[in-house]
């Protein structure tokens, strides 16, 4: 691979203003030396904490190829005249992904990319909120009191699904802005917690709280139960939530990894993203294939709020599960929301016949009821609101996948995207399918579950 094809395009808004060696934070990539039998067979019991021995193991191989790689490049850069201090180089997490932070300069970027294990080098860019719009859907209320589920879980059918699974056993990390973990809804599902600060360090805590609300309503659409006037919330409520709050402060590359890692050394076998990049990024895909390829994780990622036309890294990745959003229309109707993100795109160093069509799917993310740390008002105590944005799909889909592995814990990644994938509608027949409104079309989880239970 060339080095042009290691290094991110976003550098050069990062180095635009920046002399020969002026110091900028960057995320590396390497070639991981495989673990044979690192994927899970199962995802439940006793074969879940060999995976995570695994996990461990196959750290420290990383660690082995990071020496080389950090020795390597303090060379490297002296060779091409770096002056001052050591460039400093750090370990993301415990080792579990095969990846370091790192200081470049204008001068040393190449030296990093050219060493033999480098894969893609990235800069340490801003990570952003996909922001949703809070809004008060006063009408719904009485329609979702009177059937007992929010109308997502009632389009998606939920309610079918849970005469086979809850999703017991499996852990849907939510990396956002935290988690109310006291919610009355969230009641023993939130088994792990963890902030990550500005600098990656790991802040560990007994009380879960919630920078925003945005991450408390994310977790009440996967795994929430009842609330207290009898409306279910949640797709997988059975499910166990892993909490990173990423989104806390200035929130980076560095930031996110960082939960991820968390993340896996936990057991996460989905991890729910409803965040974008400052940049466009390209090779976030290998970062995706880590998690797919490497862990047997599901990455659910939203595609973003800025309408048809426009996507969000690192929703628009190839390989990323991106999500959708759809409202109800006048006469029952669905569509897809106005704001909710899409495109067609073709990445750099592909043909035009490779193009990325995104969302893949889509799921109700409009006038979505969930629950949120409590708020005083002057009319009350309010603990649930009405959000819109993918932000508010992608949880939806998040819980669907946990149904679907809690069902088959042998299924793999591949097998539950095929399920979601193959079964979902398009209003316009599957000739049409994927398109960048729809994607695949709307999940059907009745069928999906059918789908893997076969696989």
């Amino acid at each position: 691979m060339t080095l042009d094809r290691k290094i991110s395009p976003a550098f050069k808004p990062f180095f635009s203003r920046s002399g020969d060696h002026d110091r900028r934070d960057a995320i590396v990539i390497y070639n991981s030396p495989g673990l044979e039998g690192l994927q899970a067979t199962s995802r439940l019991g006793q074969l879940n904490r060999k995976q995570l021995n695994l996990v461990r193991e196959q750290a420290q191989l990383q660690r082995q190829v990071e020496s080389r790689l950090f020795e390597g490049y303090q060379g490297r850069s002296r060779d091409l005249g770096h002056q001052g201090s050591p460039l400093k180089t750090r370990t993301v997490g415990a080792g579990t992904l095969p990846m370091v932070n790192v200081e470049v300069t204008r001068t040393t970027l190449a030296a990093i990319a050219a060493e033999p294990d480098v894969v893609a080098v990235l800069p340490n860019q801003n990570v952003e909120l996909l922001k949703p719009k809070r809004i008060d859907y006063s009408d719904l209320m009485p329609q979702e009191q009177e059937g007992g589920l929010t109308w997502g879980l009632k389009q998606l059918e939920i309610a079918k699904v849970w005469e086979t699974t809850k999703g017991a056993g499996i852990n849907v990390a939510v990396l956002d802005t935290g988690c109310y973990g006291d919610h009355p809804a969230l009641k023993d599902r939130v088994k792990d917690f963890v902030l990550v600060d500005p600098l990656g360090r790991r802040i560990t805590t007994d009380v879960t709280f919630d920078a925003g609300q945005h991450g408390t309503h994310v977790c009440g659409t996967i795994a929430g139960g009842m609330t207290e006037t009898g409306i279910a919330i949640g797709c997988a409520p059975e499910a166990n939530l892993l909490v990173g709050g990423v989104l806390v402060g200035n929130a980076t590359l560095l930031t996110l990894v960082e939960g991820m890692a968390w993340a896996i050394e936990r057991g996460a076998d989905i991890i729910n993203l409803s965040l974008g990049l400052e940049y466009y990024e390209p090779l976030f895909s290998k970062v995706l294939d880590i998690l797919i390829s490497q862990y047997d994780v599901l990455p659910v990622v939203a595609i973003g709020n800025s309408n048809h036309g426009n996507t969000s890294s690192p929703g628009n990745s190839y390989n990323a599960f991106s999500v959708g959003a759809i409202e109800q229309m006048a006469e029952d109707q669905l569509g897809v929301t106005f704001f909710s993100s899409g495109a067609s795109l073709v990445f750099p160093g592909q043909s035009p016949e490779d193009i990325v069509t995104k969302p893949d799917v889509v799921a109700p993310g409009a006038q979505i009821y969930s629950c949120i740390p409590p708020e005083q008002r002057p009319e009350g105590t309010f603990a649930y609101t009405y959000m819109d944005g993918t932000s508010m799909a992608a949880p939806h889909i998040a819980g669907v996948a946990a149904l679907l592995m809690a069902a088959n814990p042998e299924a793999s990644v591949t097998d539950v995207l095929k399920a979601m994938r193959e079964t979902a509608l398009h209003p316009n027949g599957g000739d049409r399918r994927p398109d960048n409104r729809w994607g695949y079309g709307l999940v059907q989880p009745v069928e999906a579950l059918k789908l893997i239970q076969m696989a």
